[in-house]
């Protein structure tokens, strides 16, 4: 990929999502919180390409990935009023379909599109396909934790003030109740991502969050997440019972045996 093609595709998003807004303050505000995230995606892929020493074509088609990923997000949210994923309303097929209606894509070759594409389909689900090709593999593990990177951030500091700041959409619509899946805590016991199916309330949306670090590829990304404490702090809004404590000391000392 070379930089012309990157700046049309740039120039392209900045226009689309400039036309999003909503007289609906809860709305603007997690209209504001995608676009923040994607800038946010940016950053963090920049941050892991450096620390593999990436080449530029390829971190120029990974940083087109960081801004397009979520782009369904926004379409979604105003027709939807909600970040749940179901069969009638799914962030990444909206956003693939966003991508071919406006064909941002056809400034690239088909190899590059396909990446493109493939990144953008399965930078989301709990368990990746086996994928051949190394270099769709390469990108779509940076562009995987690159964005779990900012949304442990998000909700690390939601999870911390949301007695001050409620904000339904990040609780994705489940009742906050005490208790936990146990299919959640076998998960995390066994050091594997926990599944969405088996996510009941909002305790165990914060578990699965959590457990994201069980499918991470690389040094730096344990080194971000552990230098500002993400895990941590969602920790901490939890109730304190022995099976939480034992789960959150298993993620740790897993994080700890990566740095």
């Amino acid at each position: 990929m070379i930089q012309e093609s990157y700046n049309k595709i740039s120039t392209w998003y900045n226009a689309y999502v400039s036309e999003f807004s909503s007289e609906d303050s809860e709305i603007q505000i997690n209209i504001d919180l995608i676009k923040e995230h994607a800038s946010r995606v940016l950053e963090n892929v920049q941050e892991l390409g450096a620390s593999i020493n990436l080449d530029e074509s390829n971190s120029l088609l990974l940083k087109t990935c960081a801004f397009l990923h979520d782009i369904g997000r926004f379409e979604q949210l105003v027709k939807n009023g909600s970040y749940a994923d179901n069969d009638e309303s799914n962030h990444i097929q909206i956003g693939l379909d966003v991508i071919e209606e406006h064909e941002i894509l056809d400034v690239l070759n088909e190899n590059e599109k396909q990446l493109i594409i493939d990144c953008v389909k399965l930078h989301d689900i709990s368990v990746l396909p086996k994928i051949e090709d190394e270099q769709s593999l390469a990108l779509i593990h940076l562009l995987r934790d690159a964005d779990r990177i900012d949304v442990l951030r998000v909700v690390s500091e939601y999870y911390t003030h949301k007695k001050i700041y409620p904000n339904r959409h990040l609780d994705m619509e489940l009742i906050d109740k005490p208790g936990f899946s146990k299919k959640i805590s076998k998960a995390i016991l066994d050091e594997k991502i926990a599944k969405c199916d088996d996510v009941e309330n909002v305790n165990d949306l914060k578990l699965s969050q959590m457990s994201w670090i069980f499918d991470l590829n690389h040094k730096r990304s344990f080194k971000m997440i552990s230098e500002k404490g993400y895990i941590k702090a969602i920790f901490e809004t939890l109730p304190k019972n022995d099976d939480v404590i034992d789960m959150y000391r298993n993620m740790k000392i897993f994080m700890e045996n990566r740095l």
